[in-house]
């Protein structure tokens, strides 16, 4: 099957990512791949990795704390937690889901009971490729700014994590991105995001506007998903 890029739009010879929506997080990661195959950089740290997943830990500094194996392993993060919007679905708190003896809740239950929870899951704007360590220890933990955190936690990458209050710092550069998700995701699925939260994500917002990568990326998304993230798009009329 022949991969190419014609201007900013995505095929496959023979039909178009539009018409190939994906319908869970597995089908999603597939997408996500192709889409950042020319762009083959980790969100929070900025670091390179090849066609085969391999992550060039040298080429952002980074230091790894303690699982080796997964620190040199590419996952595909939620920059909107999954855990964000688990209270829209009984079948995260209630063991709804039962196989032979077991009975079991959470993510793999709602995966299979519930459509919208998969479509919110596999959404290809909240997407992005990631360090599996820095994916872990991130965990769901909100976006901020901790001065009180010295630089140099995870060597030369950009990355703070304050783990009494679960908060993280992420690199100035992606600051924007993290605010047009969240927006994104919160306009699209109706979650509700604390006073101080928004207001974060909207002065994000307005600082950091989007560049010609985010644009492509929104571009690439939407040829596959049929829907684009307005807060790039419209950027002027949503400041």
């Amino acid at each position: 099957m022949v991969f190419l890029w014609v201007g900013v739009v995505c095929f496959y010879s023979g039909f178009s990512f539009a018409q190939n929506v994906p319908e869970h997080f597995g089908q999603a990661k597939y997408y996500a791949k192709k889409i950042f195959s020319d762009h083959r950089e980790t969100f929070y740290c900025g670091c390179h990795y090849d066609k085969h997943q391999h992550i060039d830990l040298n080429s952002c500094g980074y230091q790894i704390q303690k699982d080796k194996r997964r620190a040199r392993r590419l996952e595909w993060e939620h920059i909107v937690p999954v855990s964000l919007w688990n209270n829209h679905f009984p079948c995260w708190k209630q063991a709804i889901c039962c196989e032979k003896k077991r009975c079991y809740k959470g993510r793999e239950c709602c995966r299979k009971k519930d459509k919208s929870f998969a479509k919110m899951e596999a959404d290809l704007h909240n997407l992005v490729p990631e360090i599996g360590e820095i994916n872990q220890l991130r965990s769901n933990y909100r976006f901020g700014l901790l001065p009180h955190i010295e630089a140099g936690q995870f060597g030369s990458c950009e990355f703070k994590i304050d783990r009494t209050t679960r908060r993280v710092e992420p690199r100035v550069a992606v600051r924007g991105i993290i605010a047009r998700a969240y927006l994104y995701m919160a306009k699209t699925y109706h979650i509700a995001l604390s006073k101080s939260q928004q207001q974060l994500y909207v002065s994000w917002n307005r600082l950091y506007p989007p560049d010609s990568w985010e644009r492509e990326w929104d571009d690439r998304v939407a040829e596959i998903q049929g829907n684009h993230n307005t807060y790039i798009t419209q950027y002027q009329e949503n400041r």
